[in-house]
C-alpha cells in the first residue's frame, strides 16, 4: 500500500505541514525523538530557501563572485587571455549559471530526502488542510494528492496526536499600477528567466534586492534600485547602509533610497518620485521585491482555531504553540524575521515541547546580506541600544587595519560593537568580505550573554578577517593594538 493510500493513521502521529526549514527540521528532530512523523508538502522537500530562494540565489552569487574575482584578476599580478578585453575578459553563460543551480538544488535535495527517510519520516505530496477539529478538540488533517488519479493513491483524513504548521511564505504584491505589466517579475520568475536581461530594476532595496543586484551587476547586467525608505537595508545600521550604498554606486549600480514607485509603464518602465522630482527608469525586467508575505490563506486555519494576525501571520506563544490545541507553527508564516536559521531554532523549540525534552535556549539570531560587500549583524544597533535605556559604548575598526584584507584586496569594510556601560555586548554590525561568516562568532559572544572583554580575551587567530571583531572590543576598552585610541 502506498504512502499516500494509507489509512488514517493513529493518534500518536505527528503531522508535519510544509517542508521547508521549520518543516523538516521538526520533523527531523521528532523523528529522532522516537516519533512517528509526516511530513507533507505539494512540492520538494526543502520548501522555498531550497528550491527558489536561499541556495539558488547563494549559488548564482558564487558565480557572480568568481566572474569579478577573474576581472580582477590583474591586481594580483594574474594575466589570462586578452588583457585589453578588459571586463569583457569573462562572460555570464546564463543557461550554463541556471544548469549549475539546478545541479546544486538537485544534490541537495535528493540528500535532504535521503535524509528524511532514513530517519524515519513519511514524505506525503500532497495539499493539507485543517477539518472541524475532533470532539475533544484534536485537529483534524485532510490530504488532497497533488496528481488525483495518476498511481499517487487518493485522499487521507488523518487525526493525529499533534500538528506543526510551516506553511512558509509568498512574495508580497503591493498595490502598484502596472504590477502585471510584461517584464515584471518577483524573485522566483527571476531565476527562472530565459536570458540574463541587460538593464534590470529592482524595486526594493532589502536583503533580496541587494543580493540580486549584487549578482546581477558582476554578470554584466544594468542595474537599478529603488527603496522607499532613506537607507538600504532599512533594518540594518545606518553607517552600515551607507557604506553599502556608496559600494555599489561605485560600482555603477544606480541607488534611488527614499523615492516611491509611482507605477510600471509598458517596457516595463517603473515611473518614480525621486525628492522632488519624477523619474523614468527603462528596463528590461523589474523585480518587485518588497517583502514577503505569510503563506496562511487556503489551509483552513481560522476553522481549526489557529489565531492570526493582522497580516496573515500565525499567532503562538514563546513555545510556538498556536491558540489551537496540539498545533504548533514555525518559519516565515509567524511573520517575524524571515531567515532559515531562525526556523531552526523555532523547529527546535517545538520538538522540546512536543516531545517532552529541556527546553532550547534563545539564540542571538543574524540577520546576513550576500550583497557585495557583504552586510551581516546581530543583537541592537546603536540607535535600538540608547532607545532601550541603555548607557551605550560602541567601537568600530575598518577593515583597512586587518592585514588579511589587505592581502586579498578587500580593505573596503568595517566592524562595530554596541555595549553597554559595563562592556557587555548588545550588538555586532559588520560590512565587508565575508562577513556573513564572520558574524557567527558574535553570535556565540551574545547568546552567551558576553562581555567585549570575552571577545577581546578569545585570542582571534593572525592574520584573517575575524580579528575585526578582536580588535574592535580592544578599541571599546581602550585597548587597541592596530588603530588609535579613541578620543
Amino acid at each position: 500500500m502506498s504512502e499516500q493510500s494509507a489509512a488514517a493513521p493513529a493518534s500518536d502521529e505527528v503531522v508535519v505541514i510544509g517542508a521547508g526549514p521549520g518543516g523538516y527540521a521538526a520533523a527531523l528532530g521528532l523523528a529522532h525523538a522516537g516519533r512517528r512523523v509526516r511530513l507533507v508538502d505539494a512540492g520538494g522537500v526543502g520548501g522555498t530557501c531550497l528550491h527558489r530562494g536561499c541556495i539558488p540565489t547563494k549559488t548564482l552569487l558564487e558565480s557572480a563572485r568568481v566572474a569579478d574575482e577573474v576581472r580582477r584578476a590583474a591586481e594580483f599580478g594574474l594575466v589570462g587571455g586578452d588583457p585589453a578585453l578588459g571586463p569583457a575578459a569573462v562572460r555570464a553563460d546564463w543557461p550554463a549559471i541556471r544548469a549549475r543551480q539546478a545541479r546544486v538544488v538537485a544534490t541537495l535535495a535528493g540528500g535532504l530526502e535521503t535524509l528524511l527517510r532514513g530517519s524515519g519520516v513519511t514524505i506525503q505530496r500532497g495539499w493539507a488542510t485543517f477539518r472541524q477539529p475532533g470532539a475533544d478538540g484534536a485537529p483534524r488533517v485532510h490530504v488532497a494528492p497533488v496528481e488525483p488519479g495518476a498511481g499517487g493513491g487518493g485522499a487521507l483524513d488523518l487525526a493525529p496526536g499533534a500538528v506543526v504548521l510551516a506553511p512558509g511564505a509568498t512574495a508580497a504584491r503591493p498595490p502598484l499600477p502596472g504590477l502585471s505589466t510584461p517584464g515584471v517579475v518577483d524573485s522566483d520568475g527571476l531565476l527562472t528567466l530565459a536570458e540574463r536581461p541587460r538593464r534590470l530594476c529592482i524595486v526594493g532595496g532589502g536583503a533580496i534586492g541587494c543580493e540580486f543586484a549584487t549578482a546581477f551587476a558582476d554578470l554584466g547586467t544594468e542595474v537599478t534600485i529603488v527603496e522607499a525608505l532613506p537607507q538600504l537595508l532599512p533594518r540594518a545600521e545606518p553607517e552600515v547602509a551607507r557604506r553599502l550604498q556608496a559600494a555599489f554606486r561605485r560600482r555603477g549600480i544606480a541607488v534611488f533610497p527614499g523615492s516611491r514607485v509611482l507605477g510600471i509603464a509598458p517596457g516595463p518602465v517603473p515611473r518614480i518620485v525621486d525628492g522632488t522630482a519624477t523619474r523614468e527608469l527603462p528596463a528590461d525586467v523589474v523585480l518587485v521585491a518588497v517583502g514577503r508575505h505569510p503563506a496562511t490563506t487556503g489551509l483552513g486555519l481560522t476553522e481549526a482555531g489557529v489565531a492570526l494576525g493582522p497580516s496573515g501571520e500565525i499567532q503562538v506563544d514563546r513555545t510556538f504553540a498556536t491558540a489551537a490545541p496540539r498545533v504548533w507553527a514555525v518559519g516565515d508564516a509567524l511573520g517575524g524575521p524571515m531567515v532559515a536559521h531562525g526556523a531552526f531554532h523555532q523547529a527546535a523549540t517545538v520538538v522540546a515541547a512536543i516531545a517532552g525534552l529541556p527546553p532550547v535556549p534563545t539564540p542571538a539570531l543574524a540577520q546576513p546580506v550576500f550583497c557585495r560587500p557583504e552586510v551581516a549583524w546581530v543583537g541592537r544597533t546603536e540607535a535600538e541600544a540608547r532607545a532601550a535605556g541603555a548607557d551605550v559604548r560602541v567601537a568600530r575598526v575598518p577593515f583597512a587595519a586587518l592585514g588579511r584584507a589587505h592581502a586579498a584586496g578587500e580593505a573596503d569594510g568595517f566592524c562595530k560593537l554596541v555595549a553597554d556601560a559595563g562592556g557587555r555586548l548588545l550588538g555586532a554590525h559588520l560590512v565587508g568580505a565575508h562577513a556573513t561568516e564572520l558574524i557567527g562568532a558574535a553570535c556565540v559572544a551574545l547568546s552567551a550573554g558576553a562581555s567585549a572583554q570575552g571577545l577581546l580575551d578569545a585570542g582571534f587567530p593572525h592574520p584573517t578577517l575575524s580579528e575585526a571583531l578582536g580588535e574592535t572590543a580592544g578599541l571599546l576598552l581602550g585597548r587597541p593594538l592596530h588603530v588609535p585610541p579613541a578620543r
